[in-house]
């Protein structure tokens, strides 16, 4: 079942990053499906929260989809490194978000290696950053 909305647009970013866990997330790339469960999240409360990229009301061409209506994905890139799956939470405006920062991958595990460019699947295929040898 896809998430409405409305589940999105909450208020509150921290309840709606816990309630994204346990869900199945699933791509769809080129014909090619993959998925797995959401097993950690990080919420970024916008223009107060001195870790979001909004903080201070900060908008940029790369923040400016923070300020979407909430339900909007998006991936970040960070440190020029790691990019980062993300989905903007709360009414448009108010720039909240939620880190996707792991999953447990149970569809399309050879389609993760060919992306990741890894030749042999370990639990930190789908970790994120920050985990060594990923």
């Amino acid at each position: 079942m896809v998430l409405p909305q409305s589940f999105y647009t909450g208020p509150d970013v921290l309840s709606i990053a816990q309630a994204l866990l346990g869900k199945v997330l699933v791509t769809n790339i080129k014909g090619v499906t993959t998925s797995g469960i959401i097993v950690e999240t990080e919420a970024y409360a916008g223009i107060a929260d001195r870790a979001s990229h909004a903080f201070g009301c900060r908008r940029t061409r790369r923040t400016e989809i923070m300020f979407a209506k909430g339900g909007v994905a998006y991936v970040y890139l960070c440190y020029g490194i790691h990019h980062l799956f993300n989905v903007v939470t709360n009414i448009e405006g108010i720039p909240h978000a939620v880190l996707i920062r792991g999953i447990e991958p149970v569809d399309g595990r050879e389609a993760m290696l060919q992306r990741r460019k890894k030749q042999k699947f370990n639990r930190l295929i789908s970790a994120g950053p920050g985990y060594p040898n990923v």
